[in-house]
């Protein structure tokens, strides 16, 4: 069976969608996305019999140990998750996001990505995690980690890489991984040179996928502004 975290989850991110939908019917929004909303979300409430089904027709283990899969490359990074007691939490982020397939299920994968960012910014910003075991769990891990390695960078800008930075913006493994990254220069803006600005600038402004997203492209708009200002001086 899926474990109590795991329907804690599922349960919240489906209600929450299936609230956003509701609204939605009564606040002019285009048919199509409201849809899409409300499948996603009646999904995720039911998820927990679905996924106990594909799990009882499986052999092996069903969950995904991505906690373990940080230890592999950060071992004090992984420690210190444990410590916050955020394990098995993180554990059933991942385990749903693996699951969770199809174009049509997209919107749902990058709330999934957004809520590990959100739990592991949290964390960056009370504890203090290794800057170099972080900068190696991007580089070497799969997409889900590379965007909780932001997500550590976006809680605590002492942790700011401009190469993993300029990496996630030119060759993303996803468009939440991109997404994330142009949140973190924003919040970090003050922590980078100005030839580091310069380049990951250039590398926003060539960038297509940021351009043609919305949300990217908002972030992307007041780095821009950031850039501007004169009130926010370079680290040199």
């Amino acid at each position: 069976m899926v474990d109590v975290s795991s329907r804690i989850l599922c349960l919240v991110i489906g209600g929450a969608l299936l609230v956003a939908g509701l609204v939605g019917l009564f606040t002019g929004v285009g048919q199509g996305p409201l849809i899409t909303v409300l499948a996603a979300g009646l999904l995720l409430v039911i998820m927990p019999s679905i996924v106990d089904r594909i799990r009882s027709m499986r052999l092996g283990e069903f969950e995904v140990h991505l906690v373990r899969q940080i230890a592999a490359t950060a071992r004090k990074t992984a420690d210190t998750l444990r410590a916050l007691g955020m394990e098995k939490q993180l554990d059933a982020y991942a385990t749903i996001y693996t699951e969770l397939r199809g174009p049509e299920l997209k919107a749902v994968r990058g709330e999934i990505l957004d809520r590990i960012v959100q739990r592991v910014a949290n964390a960056s910003a009370v504890e203090k995690f290794d800057k170099d075991e972080v900068r190696d769990l991007f580089f070497t891990g799969s997409p889900i980690v590379r965007v909780l390695a932001l997500g550590l960078m976006e809680g605590d800008p002492s942790l700011l890489d401009s190469q993993v930075l300029l990496t996630a913006i030119n060759t993303s493994l996803t468009g939440n991984e991109q997404y994330h990254a142009l949140r973190v220069i924003r919040n970090g803006w003050g922590q980078l040179s100005q030839t580091q600005r310069g380049e990951l600038l250039a590398a926003i402004n060539s960038n297509p996928q940021i351009a043609n997203g919305p949300a990217r492209r908002e972030v992307a708009n007041e780095i821009q502004e950031l850039h501007r200002s004169p009130w926010i001086p370079s680290t040199n």
